[in-house]
C-alpha cells in the first residue's frame, strides 16, 4: 500500500504540474543515453513507467471504489437502522393508542353500552389500519394475533344487537395481544425460523377449530335429540363454520370427509347418506326429526375422530396453500350455485368460513411474502379485506341473509372476488 500511494503522489504531480523530485546523475546519464540511441531505450522506459502508472492509477481507483461501496453500505445500514427505529416508533405509538381504545371498549361492554361499543369498534378498525402493514412487515407473527382477534370486533360493530358475552372474551384476548405486539422484537432468525412458527401456529388454529367442532356439534346434537328444530338449525349453522374453516384438512382423511359433509347428490345410496346435510335436509325441507337420533350419534363419532386426526397431521406451507386454492376454486365455482347448502340455504355462512380458512393460511405464510413479495402480501390484505366487507353487507343483526335472497348481480360479484383470491393466493406458490 505505501508503494501504490508513492505511486499515486508521483502520478499526480505529473498531471498538476509541480515540482517533481530531482534526478540523481545515473538518471541523467541514462536518459542521455536513451535519447542519443534514437529514443528506442526512452520510448521502452516510457512504456514501462506508463504501465506501472496506470497499474497504479487501477489500484487506486479499485481502492476508492471499494471504499465508497463501504460508505455506500455503511449509509445503506444506518438508513435501514434509521427506518427499523422508526418503524418501531410508529408500531408502539399505534399499539398504545389500541390498547386505550381497547380498554375504553372493555369498560363499554360491561356497562352494555351497545353504541358506544360499536362507535369503539370502528374506531378500533380505523386505528389498526394506518399502521397495520408496518406491523405485517415487521412482526408478521404477532400481526397475526392481532388481526385475529381485531377484526370479529369490528364486524361485530356493524350489527344491530350486540353480543356483549361474546365480545368480552374477544377484547380480552385482543388486550393480550397487544400486549405482546407492544414488547415484540425483532428475530434474529431467518425467514425459515419463522416460517416453522407460523405453520406451529396454523395447526394450533387447525385443532382449536376442530375442537370447537366437535363441542358445537354434540351442542347441535343435543337439539336434534330433543326434537327442538329452531334451536336445532340454529346449532346447524354454527356448527358448520368450524368445519368449512378446516375443510381443505378434512378432505384429507379419506372417507371421513364425505361421512360428514358429503350431500344426497354425491352418495349412490341415500340408505348410506349421513352427516350434517342429512339432517339439514330432515330440518329444513322435511320438517321432522324422527329417525334422525342414529345419524345424529354417527355424525358425533365421526366429528370427534376428526378432532384427533387433526391434531396429528404434518403440515407444509405449499400444502396448505394448495388447499386453501382448492377451497376457493370450489366455492367461486361450484358451492356458488348453492349447491353446499341446498335446503337451508346458509351458504354465506359457508363461504365466510372458507375465506376465513383460506385468511388463516395466508397469515401463516406472510414472513416468507414479506421478504421475496411484500406487493403480493399486500394486494392479497386488500383482496380479503374486500371480500370480507361484501359478505358483510349481506348480514342483518349479525346474521347472514338466506342465499336465495340475493340476485344474480350480487352472487356474480361474491363469484368473482373468491377467483380473484384464488388467483393471488396460486402465486404464492413460488415463493414456498
Amino acid at each position: 500500500m505505501v508503494q501504490h500511494a508513492s505511486a499515486i503522489a508521483f502520478h499526480r504531480d505529473r498531471r498538476s504540474g509541480s515540482r517533481l523530485p530531482k534526478k540523481r546523475p545515473q538518471q541523467k546519464e541514462c536518459l542521455s543515453k536513451c535519447l542519443i540511441n534514437g529514443g528506442g531505450k526512452m520510448n521502452k522506459l516510457m512504456k514501462i513507467t506508463g504501465v506501472v502508472s496506470a497499474l497504479a492509477l487501477a489500484l487506486a481507483l479499485s481502492a476508492c471504489g471499494k471504499a465508497n461501496d463501504k460508505e455506500a453500505s455503511a449509509g445503506t445500514e444506518a438508513q435501514q437502522a434509521k427506518d427499523s427505529n422508526g418503524n418501531k416508533t410508529v408500531i408502539q405509538e399505534g399499539t398504545v393508542k389500541l390498547q386505550q381504545e381497547t380498554k375504553k371498549l372493555q369498560e363499554a361492554i360491561d356497562s352494555r353500552n351497545a353504541e358506544e361499543v360499536k362507535r369503539l369498534g370502528k374506531s378500533l378498525n380505523d386505528s389498526w389500519l394506518t399502521f397495520e402493514n408496518t406491523v405485517r412487515q415487521t412482526f408478521p407473527l404477532e400481526y397475526t394475533e392481532v388481526e385475529k382477534y381485531e377484526m370479529p370486533i369490528y364486524s361485530a360493530s356493524a350489527y344491530d344487537k350486540v353480543d356483549f358475552d361474546s365480545l368480552k372474551g374477544t377484547a380480552a384476548k385482543l388486550q393480550e395481544a397487544l400486549n405482546v405486539l407492544l414488547n415484540a422484537k425483532e428475530t434474529t432468525g431467518g425467514t425459515s425460523e419463522l416460517m416453522k412458527k407460523a405453520v406451529a401456529n396454523y395447526k394450533a388454529y387447525v385443532a382449536e377449530q376442530g375442537d370447537k367442532l366437535a363441542s358445537q356439534t354434540k351442542t347441535f346434537v343435543e337439539a336434534v335429540k330433543a326434537g327442538d328444530m329452531e334451536k336445532a338449525k340454529l346449532e346447524y349453522t354454527k356448527s358448520r363454520v368450524y368445519f368449512e374453516n378446516i375443510e381443505p384438512i378434512a378432505e384429507s382423511f379419506g372417507d371421513l370427509d364425505p361421512k360428514i359433509d358429503a350431500r344426497l347428490a354425491d352418495v349412490e345410496n341415500e340408505n348410506e347418506w349421513t352427516g350434517f346435510h342429512r339432517i339439514e335436509k330432515a330440518l329444513w325441507q322435511d320438517k321432522s326429526l324422527q329417525g334422525m337420533n342414529v345419524y345424529a350419534d354417527q355424525l358425533i363419532k365421526d366429528t370427534e375422530e376428526l378432532q384427533k386426526l387433526v391434531k396429528s397431521v404434518e403440515l407444509e406451507p405449499a400444502a396448505m396453500v394448495a388447499g386453501a386454492m382448492e377451497l376457493l376454486n370450489e366455492a367461486a365455482i361450484s358451492k356458488i350455485t348453492g349447491e353446499e347448502e341446498i335446503y337451508s340455504h346458509t351458504d354465506l355462512v359457508d363461504f365466510a368460513a372458507n375465506v376465513d380458512g383460506s385468511k388463516s393460511v395466508y397469515l401463516a405464510i406472510i414472513p416468507a411474502l414479506n421478504e421475496k413479495n411484500p406487493d403480493l402480501a399486500n394486494k392479497l390484505d386488500k383482496q380479503f379485506q374486500l371480500l370480507e366487507e361484501t359478505l358483510r353487507s349481506h348480514q342483518t343483526n349479525g346474521q347472514f341473509v338466506t342465499y336465495d335472497k340475493l340476485s344474480t348481480e350480487q352472487i356474480r360479484q361474491i363469484s368473482d372476488q373468491i377467483s380473484q383470491l384464488s388467483n393471488l393466493m396460486s402465486q404464492t406458490a413460488s415463493i414456498l
